[in-house]
């Protein structure tokens, strides 16, 4: 018993002297570290709000823990009050002193109300090598479907809840005991990839792979909707550019595109042949890095098999020695106009939905040239325009649309805390909000014949590379007639998932992107799912000439 008396009078006397240590944070503490009591009961404000239940004092527990996720706490006797200012990841120490002389070491400690959201200080804690534990790793898998979860209008529209959790459960299980960013990449965008929605994927992680010494394959490549690899450019010009690459390292090229979906998110294929496009040399290196690469190829329209050794290069380095004439352009205006006089024609290439204001000026331009040199037909390019603010589409619109327009029928928001929290808003109010245009009339009017609005025939050339709000814009150009559809079916969907907010990972750092909105083209519905279906249906290469073509043939 006296041996009980010691110990517990030692620990009395080590917690009062901690309670000065600026471990506990006591900065904050606007009370005397000792709380008087005249009685066993104590009442706990929490933010302001009294708790049902109350705090029966113990003196027998070293430290008895009031656990909170509030941001300040007061326990009040009848007698006597403290109160703290709570910091995350912080704990507050102080005594309570009973009528009977008794001490009640107590702490008040901050926990997360959502560790998923809020986590630790332990778990955001890289080792020294930057690897992730496997406990890091299947943190941030859970805080990512979390995520998913709280802020997608639909996450099992097209993966069964029960289907995509066995994969995530599996994942959890396999991952090892340590991980690069890239290797839980690898694990974990396949799952977001099985939600269907091509705004919602995981990125990769270029910054923390790809540096200035990284050695890497040394060619780049075209990936094409016929699942062939077409060269762009390869280092020292050792082959051909728009040569077929048959195989590296005796794996064919349309092997090694397909090996590469499951990492992509997309609602089609060619929308997935799109991305992997955009994100080849990444997945290249992650899954098929060597010491050395056999390439064999084939010249364009040719039959005869080449092979050839390329090794690995610093991008520097193989950036000087690329061949200086690639004939791979890169479109800098976001939309542009030539004139063919003599046939009346005028060809808008169209790149990016960017710039309102420019639009606007750009279209009153556009439109004046047309009218003063008697064009008669406007052929409007979007077989490689990837979208952008759609409100450009409309300013476009009131010059050739024949009728009252709208480019979205119907729109779906989801609001949650989560979504305020990555908006870095307050507003609107948590909840579900539904708008409907086709219901309501909402049709914007066209400009008049005075005012600018253009008569002559248009010819809309889109691809499975038109996406997003050039999908949208495709749409609406068909259902409310504007003219004639030239192509390939569209990459942007009639009905789908848009407008993302960007989710960082807590503990890895690896960046993916939600979609929190569902859209439904005017006139679309979710039975039949598909992009703009073309009025004449031709590869997208062979488009404009399938445009001049029906030019001529309705001057007959």
């Amino acid at each position: 018993m006296k041996n009980q008396i010691i110990s517990k009078l030692a620990f009395t006397l080590y917690f009062i002297g901690v309670l000065n240590s600026s471990l506990y944070a006591q900065e904050n503490i606007k009370q005397p570290l000792a709380l008087k009591a005249n009685g066993k009961i104590l009442r706990i404000i929490v933010d302001g709000k009294e708790q049902k239940a109350p705090w029966v004092i113990n003196p027998s527990l070293c430290p008895d823990v009031f656990q909170t996720s509030a941001k300040k706490v007061m326990f009040r006797s009848p007698i006597d009050s403290i109160s703290f200012d709570i910091t995350p990841n912080r704990c507050y120490d102080f005594v309570v002193v009973t009528h009977k002389g008794d001490s009640a070491m107590t702490r008040i400690q901050w926990v997360s109300a959502n560790p998923l959201e809020e986590p630790s200080e332990d778990m955001l804690q890289r080792s020294h090598n930057g690897l992730l534990s496997r406990k890091q790793a299947q943190f941030d898998l859970d805080a990512l479907m979390y995520t998913l979860g709280e802020v997608h209008p639909n996450m099992f529209s097209v993966c069964e809840q029960s289907k995509l959790f066995q994969s995530v459960n599996m994942v959890k299980r396999q991952i090892p005991d340590s991980v690069s960013t890239v290797e839980l990449f690898k694990w974990v965008a396949p799952l977001v990839a099985k939600i269907g929605d091509g705004h919602t994927m995981l990125r990769f992680p270029y910054n923390d792979y790809f540096t200035s010494s990284t050695l890497r394959f040394p060619l780049f490549v075209n990936v094409m909707p016929d699942y062939t690899l077409r060269v762009k450019n390869c280092i020292d010009n050792a082959i051909p550019q728009d040569a077929e690459i048959l195989s590296i390292n005796g794996i064919s090229g349309k092997d090694l595109i397909k090996s590469m979906m499951e990492y992509v998110s997309g609602e089609r294929d060619f929308f997935l042949i799109e991305r992997i496009d955009y994100d080849f040399p990444a997945l290249f290196e992650m899954l098929y890095k060597a010491d050395k690469y056999d390439v064999t190829y084939q010249l364009k329209n040719g039959k005869k098999r080449f092979e050839t050794v390329l090794y690995p290069t610093a991008f520097e380095e193989m950036k000087s020695r690329m061949p200086k004439n690639s004939k791979e352009q890169i479109a800098t205006q976001d939309y542009s106009f030539k004139l063919m006089e003599d046939k009346h024609i005028a060809i808008m290439d169209f790149r990016r939905f960017n710039n309102p204001k420019n639009m606007e000026l750009f279209a009153d331009s556009m439109f004046l040239a047309l009218r003063e040199k008697n064009i008669t037909n406007l052929i409007i390019d979007l077989r490689n325009n990837g979208g952008g603010n759609s409100v450009v589409g409309d300013i476009l619109f009131r010059y050739i649309s024949p009728k009252p327009f709208q480019q979205m029928g119907k729109c779906l928001v989801r609001i949650t805390p989560t979504t305020l929290r990555l908006m870095g808003k307050q507003q609107p109010a948590p909840g579900w909000y539904f708008y409907n245009s086709e219901e309501n009339g909402n049709l914007i009017t066209p400009l008049t014949k005075e005012k600018g609005h253009y008569e002559g025939n248009v010819y809309l050339l889109i691809s499975h590379h038109t996406f997003s709000s050039a999908g949208s814009f495709a749409w609406a150009f068909k259902h409310f007639g504007m003219g004639t559809v030239v192509g390939e079916e569209s990459g942007g969907m009639n009905v789908s998932f848009g407008d993302i907010l960007s989710y960082k990972l807590p503990v890895s750092g690896l960046y993916c992107t939600i979609s929190f909105k569902r859209f439904w083209q005017y006139g679309a519905s979710e039975k039949e799912i598909h992009g703009t279906l073309p009025d004449y249906e031709v590869q997208q290469a062979e488009a404009l000439d399938a445009a001049f073509k029906l030019i001529k043939k309705s001057k007959k």
